[in-house]
């Protein structure tokens, strides 16, 4: 079985000043150029890897073929 992550940088465009409310986000699929991934050895070892990305403003999805 094969565990990988999957990372894309998190774009959040600026649409209001201090007096108004976010526009909420409308999720758009990333170009498939701009997705990298990362296979990990073990679950554990993606999750980390995954939180780590996490905090340099990606986004993250653990991914696994098989049964888990």
């Amino acid at each position: 079985m094969n565990t990988w992550v999957e990372y894309f940088k998190r774009y959040e465009p600026i649409k209001n000043n201090h007096a108004q409310m976010r526009e909420n986000l409308k999720w758009e699929i990333p170009d498939s150029k701009e997705v990298f991934k990362r296979f990990c050895q073990t679950k554990e070892e993606a999750v980390e890897f995954a939180r780590s990305m996490e905090e340099r403003g990606f986004h993250t999805m653990i991914k696994h073929d098989g049964s888990y």
